[in-house]
C-alpha cells in the first residue's frame, strides 16, 4: 500500500491518495463494511434497549383507538 498527501487544506484536512493493490482494497473494504455494521448495530441498541417489545397494546383506555385496539383499516366500518 503507498499512501500520498496530495494537498493539505487551511483548515487542517488533506487530500490524500491510496495505492492498494487487489487484496489490500478488498482487505480495507471488508474492514469498512464491518465497522460500519457494528457502529450501526451499537447506535441502534440505544434505541431497542429503551423500548419494551414486550407490551403489545396499542393505546390506553383513554386514547382514540381504546386500549389495545388497533385502527381500522380503510372501507372497514
Amino acid at each position: 500500500m503507498n499512501v500520498e498527501m496530495l494537498e493539505e487544506h487551511d483548515d487542517g484536512s488533506a487530500t490524500y491518495t491510496f495505492d492498494l493493490n487487489w487484496e489490500e482494497r478488498n482487505l480495507l473494504l471488508n474492514l469498512g463494511i464491518i465497522t460500519a455494521l457494528k457502529n450501526g448495530v451499537n447506535e441502534g441498541a440505544k434505541y431497542v434497549s429503551n423500548t419494551d417489545l414486550g407490551y403489545t397494546k396499542c393505546g390506553t383506555p383513554d386514547s382514540v383507538h381504546g386500549e389495545g385496539e388497533q385502527p381500522r383499516e380503510s372501507g372497514q366500518p
